[in-house]
């Protein structure tokens, strides 16, 4: 019962049973101790960092779990934010041991409690171009070293180098001269040239890759970091990847792409080799490079089948690798007890690159190819 009194006239409308409660937390609720609330918030986070942690705390934390698979472009609808600005702070967190991630680049994320454990935030600033001798050198932490004097000894923060020195928190100056260190970006530059892309817009490619290696913390890390995720989206067959341009990989910051589903190309292979007639068109592996047609084709179609849900089921046709593989060896199976295989002319038509399409997987394996 209340003990307000109220003026006749003046008593408050009753509460409709109708209006809007608001947030409820029976309809789920998140606990997070004050210690880590306060240490989020002296973090420092940038940007989409700060609310892709907390979403990140509200899918494991909110539903009881440690960690979860989180595709960035699933955090980028859920956030209304584009997908690099996810990808990249995701990528930051987990530089800085704010986020953790389990396994591979497509493992489950989670969030690091251990607040004491987070690394510092990059204090690489905004860089200008190296050549230019008006803007200064760009140091390997991305400060701009500003001349005085003709001596470049002065930094953005008005630091002279004895100042730095003293300093734990920064990476000390390098004592290369420019020619070494332009010699340094030249053999990174060899390496990422070299990790399998098109060879085409050298010159073009080399001016970017300069400027974003040179204002890196760790450009030989960085370099390395390039090299594989090329190498990864080569041997996938990600459509159109073996055709892009060296720059347009590196404008579009492609790295950060989500990784697609590693199909076991060779193993396929060999089961095709070993479950069709001899007449019927023999394989090797090296055959099938990322650049055809075939190889692209084959990682398009596992990778539907161990992602996307049937309708029938709801689940993928397969979730594991040798799954998958005992999948395709029963499908070759299948066609081989067609009678039109087991004519001389069936070679000239039954190929895998054929038997690869996702819609004639799913057509053998039904029995519907007689």
């Amino acid at each position: 019962m209340s003990n307000l009194a109220y003026l006749p006239g003046h008593e408050p409308e009753p509460a409709s049973a109708d209006a809007p409660r608001g947030p409820q937390l029976e309809n789920g609720y998140v606990r997070i101790s004050h210690e880590v609330m306060r240490a989020l918030g002296r973090a420092r986070l940038r940007g989409s960092e700060y609310p892709v942690v907390l979403f990140v705390i509200d899918e494991t934390w909110g539903w009881h779990v440690k960690h979860k698979i989180l595709r960035t472009n699933y955090i980028a609808k859920e956030l209304g934010i584009p997908v690099t600005k996810a990808s990249e702070a995701v990528a930051e967190l987990i530089r800085r041991g704010v986020l953790y991630r389990v396994g591979d680049s497509q493992g489950p994320i989670g969030f690091n409690k251990h607040h004491d454990q987070w690394k510092a935030k990059s204090s690489a600033s905004k860089t200008v171009k190296r050549p230019d001798p008006k803007s200064g050198m760009i140091h390997e932490n991305g400060e701009r070293i500003v001349h005085e004097n003709g001596e470049q000894t002065t930094h953005q923060n008005r630091e002279s180098n004895k100042d730095r020195k003293d300093r734990k928190d920064i990476t000390p100056l390098s004592d290369q001269s420019d020619g070494e260190v332009q010699h340094d970006l030249e053999k990174l530059f060899d390496r990422f040239w070299q990790a399998g892309m098109r060879k085409d817009g050298k010159i073009p490619a080399k001016e970017k890759f300069f400027r974003l290696v040179s204002g890196h913390a760790d450009p030989e890390g960085f370099t390395e970091g390039l090299i594989n995720d090329i190498k990864i989206r080569l041997e996938a067959g990600v459509p159109g990847f073996s055709k892009l341009h060296p720059k347009t990989y590196l404008n579009q910051k492609r790295w950060l792409d989500d990784l697609p589903e590693r199909c076991p190309h060779a193993a396929i292979i060999q089961a095709w080799n070993e479950e069709l007639p001899a007449h019927i068109e023999k394989l090797s592996a090296e055959d099938w490079t990322p650049e055809s047609n075939a190889f692209q084709t084959l990682a398009a179609s596992w990778e539907t089948f161990k992602t996307k849900p049937r309708a029938a089921t709801g689940k993928p046709v397969f979730t594991e690798e040798a799954e998958g593989v005992a999948f395709y060896r029963e499908v070759f199976r299948r066609l081989a007890k067609v009678a039109r295989i087991q004519t001389e002319d069936a070679a000239r038509w039954c190929r895998l690159s054929w038997v690869a399409q996702k819609d004639v997987t799913v057509q053998i394996f039904k029995g519907e190819i007689a």
